[in-house]
């Protein structure tokens, strides 16, 4: 029986670790907490976190659709959908892409300027006529129009993105089972002693 190429197996065995290592990992780790983190939004929460606070627009009983989303949901629920990942050599990012969206993963308190006054009382004309001047999203437009400028708006924290002992779990899981699947694989060509 030949002699087995052991430099040639530890070449290959080595230059797969090395893909496991920059590509597969960092790729499999993205989707899985990108996924987890959706899935919070629908649930409302951040993994075992409190809830998030509700939305102004559910206690004020807008109608429709807009009363009915959770909190951070939408229509188009762009800012869910905007979390995503970037794998990198040996890492991954996740992030949000969304320009407001460390507002509301950490909460604030913005100034209203005149241009969001404007705004408001767009809005505000668009519900009155659409829905009447009773209407509690008619009402609600108002009241924010009538804001003076330099007023604050709380912006509640409703966290959505950071460290977790959950994605923590979510990486160790991946990764430990990636290794096994690695060394499953790879021990088949090894040398036993019994066979190559």
């Amino acid at each position: 029986m030949p002699a087995p190429d052991v430099e040639k197996m530890i070449r290959d065995n080595l230059e797969d670790l090395k893909k496991l290592y920059l590509r597969t990992l960092p790729v499999k780790v993205g989707r899985a907490v990108q996924s987890s983190v959706r899935e919070n939004f629908r649930k409302g929460r951040f993994y075992s976190d409190q809830a998030w606070q509700t939305p102004l627009r559910t206690s004020l009983g807008f109608r429709g659709a807009a009363g009915q989303y959770g909190p951070l949901l939408s229509g188009t629920n762009h800012l869910m959908m905007n979390t995503d990942y970037e794998p990198l050599p040996g890492r991954v990012i996740i992030r949000n892409t969304e320009v407001y969206a460390a507002t509301h993963n950490d909460g604030e308190e913005i100034g209203v300027t005149e241009r969001m006054k404007r705004f408001f009382w767009a809005k505000h004309l668009e519900h009155k006529e659409s829905m009447g001047p009773e209407a509690p999203e008619t009402e609600f437009w108002k009241r924010m129009a009538l804001k003076k400028p330099g007023s604050k708006i709380k912006i509640p924290r409703r966290h959505f993105l950071g460290p977790s002992k959950e994605v923590d779990a979510i990486v160790q899981d991946i990764v430990n089972r990636e290794l096994q699947e690695f060394i499953n694989t790879h021990s088949n060509g090894t040398i036993t002693g019994k066979s190559y």
